[in-house]
C-alpha cells in the first residue's frame, strides 16, 4: 500500500482540486477503508457551491462503501478484507446535549466529523476513528453491491424522518422533493403501508425515478398548483379562515423556499411537518397557520444505519436505479457540477 492518496481538496465555492495527499494514519481504536463509491450529498452540494458547513483544505464525503485495509490493534469484531461503510460523529460529550444523550445536538458535531471537520471519502481512503461495530462502522452483507452500499447513510437519514414522522395505516403522505433522500423517504412512507404517497418535484428525471420508486401520484411543481392539485388528491381541509389540504404528512426534502412555504398549507390541522432538506435561502414562514393549523413541526437531523441495512438487504427500499452518473476521483468536479443540476442527475457518485 502507498503512502500517498489522491483526495479531492476544496478550496472554495465551486474550486475542488484533485491532489496527492498521505493516507490517513490510524490509532489503535481506528480503522482503515479504501473506499469503492462516495455519493456527493445535498450538503456536499451547498458546501461546494456556497461554502456552508466546510472550510478551505476539507476532503469532503461521508456516503461511502469501502474495504477495510487497517485495523488498530485494540479495535474489536472488524478485520481486514471486509466490506463497510460509516460515521464517526466527533461529539464533545460534556454539554448539556450530550449529557442528555441528545448526541446529534452537540453544538460539536460538524467540527469533528467525518467528511465535515475530519478527512471524507472523496479520497482513496479514508479513516474511521473509534471503528466500533454497529455504531461508527457497519458491516456491508453480501446482498447489498458496493454501489448500493454507498447510499446506505442517505438512506439511513430518510428511514430516521420516516420514524420521526410516526406515520400510520390509511396516512396520506406528501414528500417534496424527488433526490435520492426524497425518493427514498416516499419508499420508506411505502414499506410503512400508509395509503398514498405522493412525490411533488420540479425535474421531469427526478419524477420519472419517483414514479420507478413507487409513487402513487408525481406532481411537477414547476408546471402545476401544487396545493391546489393536492387538494384534489388529498381533499380539501378547512381550517381557521382559510383552508389547504389534507396530507396527514409532510416532509421536505427538497429544500426550497417555496416547498417550506407551501407546506404549511398541504398539511392537514394537527398533522405533522418534517424538514429534511436545507435551503440556502430563508423562507418566508405565515406563523399564524403554525398557529391555527397546530401542526406537528419536526427538524430530521440524523440516521439509523441499521434500519437502512436492513430496508436495503430485504428490497423494501431500492436505490441503485436512483445512481445517474458515476465519475473517476480525477473529474469530480464535473461530478458536483452534473449533480448541482436536478434535471440532469438524481444521485452521483465517485467511483474508486
Amino acid at each position: 500500500m502507498t503512502s500517498t492518496m489522491k483526495a479531492a481538496i476544496y478550496y472554495g465555492p465551486r474550486d475542488l482540486r484533485v491532489e496527492s495527499v498521505q493516507v490517513p494514519e490510524i490509532g489503535p481504536n481506528d480503522i482503515l477503508l479504501k473506499v469503492k463509491y462516495c455519493g456527493i450529498c445535498g450538503s456536499d452540494v451547498h458546501g461546494y457551491g456556497t461554502g456552508l458547513y466546510i472550510r478551505k483544505g476539507q476532503i469532503m464525503g461521508h456516503e461511502f462503501s469501502g474495504e477495510v485495509v487497517k485495523v488498530g490493534h485494540n479495535v474489536q469484531g472488524i478485520r481486514v478484507g471486509e466490506r463497510g461503510t460509516g460515521f464517526y460523529a466527533g461529539v464533545c460529550g460534556t454539554c448539556f446535549w450530550c449529557k442528555s444523550h441528545q448526541y446529534t445536538l452537540c453544538p460539536d458535531l460538524f467540527k469533528n466529523s467525518t467528511g465535515y471537520g475530519l478527512p471524507g471519502a472523496f479520497a482513496e481512503y479514508v479513516k474511521i476513528p473509534n471503528a466500533i461495530p454497529g455504531v461508527s462502522f457497519h458491516h456491508i452483507p453480501d446482498e447489498i453491491d458496493d454501489m448500493t452500499a454507498a447510499t446506505i447513510e442517505p438512506v439511513s437519514v430518510s428511514a430516521y424522518t420516516v420514524e420521526l414522522c410516526q406515520p400510520e395505516p390509511g396516512d396520506q403522505v406528501v414528500v417534496m422533493g424527488a433526490g435520492l433522500i426524497g425518493n427514498v423517504v416516499m419508499q420508506v412512507f411505502k414499506a410503512s403501508s400508509v395509503e398514498k404517497a405522493i412525490v411533488t418535484e420540479v425535474s421531469d428525471l427526478r419524477l420519472q425515478a419517483a414514479i420507478q420508486s413507487g409513487a402513487d401520484t408525481v406532481i411537477n411543481a414547476a408546471k402545476e398548483n401544487v396545493v391546489q392539485r393536492l387538494k384534489d388528491i388529498t381533499g380539501v381541509g378547512p381550517y381557521h379562515f382559510n383552508e389547504g389540504a389534507m396530507a396527514d404528512i409532510v416532509v421536505d426534502a427538497a429544500g426550497a423556499p417555496s416547498a417550506v412555504e407551501q407546506s404549511f398549507e398541504i398539511v392537514r390541522s394537527g398533522g405533522t411537518i418534517a424538514f429534511v432538506g436545507l435551503p440556502e435561502k430563508k423562507a418566508q414562514i405565515d406563523t399564524t397557520k403554525i398557529v391555527h393549523k397546530m401542526p406537528k413541526v419536526i427538524g430530521a437531523l440524523g440516521g439509523n444505519f441499521i434500519s437502512s441495512i436492513s430496508l436495503l438487504k430485504e428490497g423494501k427500499v431500492k436505490t441503485r436505479h436512483l445512481v445517474t452518473h458515476t465519475y473517476p476521483i480525477e473529474n469530480v468536479q464535473e461530478a458536483f457540477e452534473t449533480q448541482m443540476d436536478p434535471h440532469k442527475s438524481v444521485k452521483v457518485m465517485i467511483e474508486y
